[in-house]
């Protein structure tokens, strides 16, 4: 963790004001949580629009909790994956509907929703909510969603703001993620120095909520913040963008320094859950055939190099 100075002295200088890059439909977190506790009270459709990453699924979550339906059940279907006899057997239910991504949900599939939520003669027996990470209207004007459907579930909107936008926020979400991290992998909280502090209150988290908590698990299960720091620059997304402006022997040791970091975080969590490798892959963040892979060609790297010195096995 942060030392608690540290934290609020950089608490109080990521000012609200202090980000001309907010969209002016975007609400701030407080207003969020207000905007929240108002639609919760109603049974009407909600639109919840947003980044990837940005917290879509826990607003909707929300929303259920604190409505007149929270003893029911809260039914999140995927629009891409579902079929039609899943889509009417949720939305019968008497509980919270959640379609995440909304946009992904057929033409015919659209007509299904309608029918049982939009009907004069036929009240809901759910409570439907609908997120998108994309702008509806172009849906509609690619003949990609009926035009119906689009007023029926945009009537009442909640955008929820990017991380970047949110950066008052990060360091109380830093230090709760610290605090599950150490507890989850059995190790001590790291104590923040004044570079990684500002890193995270400055950068842009395109990858929002999910690139944070890889950063801080990053932090935490490699224990040395400095280090860890290195190893998430050169996973950044925002760093990898800008690669193509950087000299080839730079890229190329950034990625001999990246992939030392990787192998280390892999040791050092593999230890850290006694070599059980399915919950090192949950630790880390990866698939178990992702840890697999990169097990498989770490081993191969220490063939080559073995090799290389003239020795075999």
């Amino acid at each position: 963790m942060a030392s608690t100075a540290t934290l609020h002295s950089a608490k109080r200088q990521a000012k609200p004001d202090s980000l001309p890059d907010s969209p002016a439909n975007s609400l701030g977190p407080a207003r969020v949580q207000r905007a929240i506790s108002r639609i919760s009270a109603s049974d009407c459709p909600v639109l919840i629009l947003g980044e990837h990453g940005t917290g879509k699924r826990s607003a909707a979550l929300q929303i259920h909790t604190q409505s007149n339906r929270p003893r029911g059940a809260f039914t999140e279907l995927h629009c891409g994956e579902t079929n039609a006899q899943a889509l009417r057997d949720a939305l019968s239910t008497s509980g919270t509907v959640y379609l995440a991504e909304i946009t992904d949900l057929s033409l015919s599939l659209q007509e299904t929703v309608l029918n049982a939520c939009f009907r004069a003669d036929h009240p809901p027996s759910c409570r439907l909510l609908c997120g998108s990470a994309r702008e509806l209207l172009e849906e509609v004007k690619s003949w990609r969603m009926r035009e119906d459907f689009y007023y029926h579930v945009s009537a009442l909107a909640l955008r929820i703001p990017p991380l970047r936008c949110r950066k008052p926020e990060i360091l109380s979400i830093t230090d709760e993620l610290l605090t599950q991290y150490a507890r989850q992998f059995d190790r001590p909280r790291p104590v923040l120095g004044k570079q990684v502090v500002e890193y995270l209150v400055e950068h842009s988290w395109p990858g929002n909520f999910p690139e944070l908590q890889t950063a801080i698990k990053t932090i935490v299960a490699i224990g040395d913040p400095a280090i860890a720091l290195a190893a998430i620059k050169a996973a950044s997304p925002a760093e990898k963008s800008n690669e193509d402006h950087r000299h080839l022997l730079l890229k190329e040791a950034t990625r001999a320094s990246s992939l030392q970091l990787e192998r280390q975080l892999i040791s050092e969590v593999l230890a850290a859950t006694g070599g059980n490798r399915k919950r090192a892959a949950v630790d880390l963040g990866i698939s178990y055939k992702a840890l697999l892979n990169k097990l498989k060609q770490i081993e191969a790297q220490n063939q080559s190099a073995l090799c290389q010195n003239g020795v075999s096995s």
